[in-house]
């Protein structure tokens, strides 16, 4: 996908598209000195970054004690990937190249505003977010590490909501993998501990449910007791997610709550050939991914929300 679509995961704005883009950024522009980390992975709200003078390096983990360059980001272009559209803990790190690096940030809300103020600007911002999630996925190797005997059941639960929630992940066979067996090892993990769960920020889970591993990537948001929204949708399945778009394109505040992941029962669907818009059918992952994107677009345009939560999905938390 990076050879064919390159040009579309990472576009070079024109100056008249930087100069729009000034507009909705969150701060002022940052000169970092070069090798300075500009944000660390599992870094929680990480600002996309539009590089203008210098170059970002792109780093992801490949396997537990490898790094990876990914990409390179170069004056004109934007770091980020969907996690950075929803102020969710990032899934790669970046750092100031070798020339250093001046860059603008813009935070989840100014960057949900940059969609709705400039629609040419907002669709290939929005098409480069989505298209270098799936490139992690498909690459493998970024995000979460399961590690145990591949098929266990409790393999299969972990990997079927992180796969479901669209979250980049790799298992590794702790029988064959020299890497994974070793961690095992130099932990004492016992066997009634297994699977061992890396989280992309390092923290190492022995065992966990899906409620814990969500805590760990960030997915369960803490919550202002004193705020109120106007409407709160309990499952996220497409109606609950068309809900909130309506809502949400209103100006309401939403918040949106499901016990595993959105999408419901219809993101586990490998195709759906019968929904309105998809005459050649599309998959149900797809169909939850590009719906929950289209909400948080669709913010409350009034004024930019303090936090990211002002337009909340939060899956993997018991409504």
């Amino acid at each position: 996908m990076i050879v064919t679509r390159e040009h579309q995961m990472f576009p070079t704005l024109s100056a008249a598209q930087i100069s729009t883009a000034r507009r909705f950024a969150s701060g002022a522009a940052t000169t970092f000195e070069p090798g300075k980390t500009i944000y660390a992975n599992g870094a929680t709200d990480a600002p996309a970054w539009l590089v203008l003078e210098g170059s970002i390096e792109v780093i992801r983990r490949d396997g537990l004690s490898r790094e990876a360059l990914l990409t390179i980001h170069l004056a004109g272009q934007f770091s980020g990937e969907v996690n950075q559209l929803a102020g969710r803990p990032s899934i790669a790190a970046g750092r100031a190249g070798p020339e250093g690096c001046t860059a603008l940030p813009l935070d989840a809300a100014h960057l949900r505003a940059l969609m709705v103020g400039s629609a040419e600007l907002g669709e290939i911002v929005m098409r480069a977010l989505i298209l270098r999630r799936v490139g992690l996925i498909a690459e493998g190797g970024a995000g979460t590490i399961l590690i145990g005997l591949p098929g266990s059941p409790e393999i299969v639960v972990l990997q079927e909501f992180l796969t479901r929630g669209g979250l980049p992940n790799l298992v590794l066979d702790m029988r064959d993998d020299e890497e994974g067996r070793a961690l095992v090892e130099r932990l004492g993990v016992l066997p009634e501990e297994l699977p061992l769960v890396v989280c992309p920020a390092g923290p190492v889970l022995r065992r966990p449910t899906v409620e814990e591993l969500a805590g760990c990537l960030g997915l369960v948001p803490a919550f202002d007791p004193e705020r109120r929204y106007d409407v709160a949708i309990v499952g996220a399945g497409p109606a609950g997610l068309a809900t909130a778009v309506y809502a949400a394109s209103e100006g309401l505040s939403v918040i949106v709550l499901d016990a595993r992941a959105t999408g419901g029962q219809a993101g586990a669907s490998a195709r759906i050939e019968n929904y309105l818009g998809f005459p050649t059918g599309i998959s149900g992952q797809a169909l939850a991914g590009r719906a929950f994107n289209q909400a948080l677009n669709l913010a409350p345009r009034s004024r930019f929300p303090s936090r990211s939560s002002d337009w909340t999905v939060t899956a993997s938390t018991r409504a």
